[in-house]
């Protein structure tokens, strides 16, 4: 189950349709007929228009919240490993499973890397 999540954010978003419209565009150029440059340009529409869902829904207060509300459990148990654990040596904290150490990073990635391409992509 964890791992179906984690496929998830981590192929899902305004980063995932970049790189399919990418894709797209590339197969545009590379399309020798007609029928395969219409296909490529329906592909980029459908591309377009899901991202434009997605950043619209970055308007809403409510949607542009879940993402940081899903990553501060992991915030909060890293700043409690750094902080109490290590800097001040009041403490030993459970390291985190297999499962959840995956999904931090996955969190990680998708909260840097993720929002830099979202970035990107309004200007």
């Amino acid at each position: 189950m964890i791992s179906l999540i984690l496929k998830f954010l981590g192929s899902g978003g305004i980063a995932a349709i970049g790189e399919q419209l990418r894709a797209a565009y590339e197969l545009k150029l590379k399309a020798q007929t007609d029928h395969e440059k219409l296909e490529a340009d329906q592909r980029i529409q459908e591309l377009q228009a899901q991202q434009s869902v997605l950043i619209a829904e970055q308007g809403n207060w409510m949607t542009r919240w879940i993402r940081p509300a899903f990553a501060l459990p992991f915030v909060i148990y890293n700043a409690k490993v750094v902080v109490w654990d290590k800097v001040l040596g009041l403490g030993v904290t459970d390291p985190l499973s297999a499962e959840f150490a995956q999904m931090q990073m996955v969190m990680i990635g998708a909260y840097f890397l993720g929002r830099s391409i979202e970035k990107t992509f309004r200007r």
